[in-house]
């Protein structure tokens, strides 16, 4: 009965046992993306497999609960190359980021309550993104997660290395 299927933080040697291991693909893989993590090679073998990567904490999540933070944690919001690139296009650093996954052909999940910012959220489609911009995003490429999956780690649980790293 299931004609459309979607998951969410699997890595390319999960989907490559879901793709083996069943009739039909996944549409969607939803995963931690943003400049920090950028996941390029899961970025590209989703596009291989016609898989559209969705993207959750697009702007860093800087309003995660303490428990989910680490010392040195990065905010993508307040880095350099992204509030230069906001001031060249008058906009703020969050439509950067939502602008580049858009370019990326990411689809993007920020989240926001406020009718402002989720206009602004809209408004990020519109901008263009130079090439040069974009190579200053994709530099800033660490492999640095926010969310290390650390909290699915208790006595009993199978998930003891989730993103297989």
């Amino acid at each position: 009965l299931t004609r459309h299927i979607g998951v969410s933080n699997f890595s390319i040697p999960k989907l490559r046992v879901l793709l083996d291991g069943s009739e039909i693909a996944p549409e969607v893989n939803q995963v931690e993306l943003h400049p920090y993590l950028q996941q390029p090679e899961l970025l590209d073998f989703c596009r291989e497999h016609h898989i559209l990567l969705t993207g959750y904490s697009p702007l860093g999540s800087g309003d995660r609960p303490e428990f989910l933070r680490k010392e040195g944690d990065y905010d993508p919001l307040d880095h350099p190359v992204m509030l230069t690139i906001a001031k060249e296009h008058q906009c703020s650093p969050a439509q950067v980021l939502l602008s580049w996954q858009l370019h990326r052909n990411c689809a993007v999940i920020p989240k926001s309550t406020d009718p402002k910012r989720i206009a602004e959220n809209f408004a990020s489609a519109g901008i263009s993104l130079s090439d040069e911009q974009m190579e200053a995003i994709a530099a800033l490429d660490q492999g640095y997660r926010l969310f290390d999956g650390s909290f699915f780690i208790i006595p009993g649980n199978s998930y003891q290395n989730i993103f297989d790293e």
